[in-house]
């Protein structure tokens, strides 16, 4: 079974270094702007939402540079955490019953405290954050389910 887990970081972290690098969209509307889709629809920039996000309501775990709300709780039995010397990657898997748009916001505006680039995201069904910074890159995946909202953290080193 570690040999598996090992894998799987190790596929993430090729996965999250292509991402990052394969960047499709870029963070250049202001928060609050929203720009208007095909069909005339407003579409709000990813990391802006109505949901106002406190920075003193999280904390960080494995990861000293990554803050995580402290409403959510960490998952030990899915979560893994490889490290040498000082230099710490892996997944981290945290879950609660929160928004999603409040937890878009929360790591948007959280990671960039901690000197993060948010270089790309996807949404719906399910969002994928991709940032990353000098040495290092970070997918933060959030995934809703009918009663509980699922947080991976993925940190790899840059290649």
């Amino acid at each position: 079974m570690n040999m598996r887990k090992t894998a799987l970081v190790i596929c993430m972290a090729a996965l999250a270094c292509l991402a990052v690098g394969c960047s499709v969209f870029h963070k250049e509307a202001t928060a609050g702007q929203q720009s208007t889709t095909s069909d005339g629809e407003a579409a709000t920039n990813v990391a802006n939402s109505n949901v106002p996000v406190k920075a003193a309501m999280g904390r960080y775990y494995d990861f000293d540079d990554i803050q995580v709300p402290t409403q959510l709780k960490l998952d030990k039995d899915k979560s893994i955490l490889f490290k040498v010397g000082t230099f710490k990657a892996g997944l981290l898997t945290f879950s609660d019953n929160l928004e999603v748009e409040s937890l878009i916001n929360f790591f948007a505006e959280g990671m960039a405290r901690d000197n993060w680039v948010l270089k790309s995201s996807f949404k719906y069904p399910k969002v994928a954050l991709f940032f990353a910074k000098q040495g290092k890159t970070c997918v933060i995946h959030i995934t809703e389910h009918t009663f509980s909202t699922e947080v991976a953290i993925w940190v790899a080193p840059t290649l």
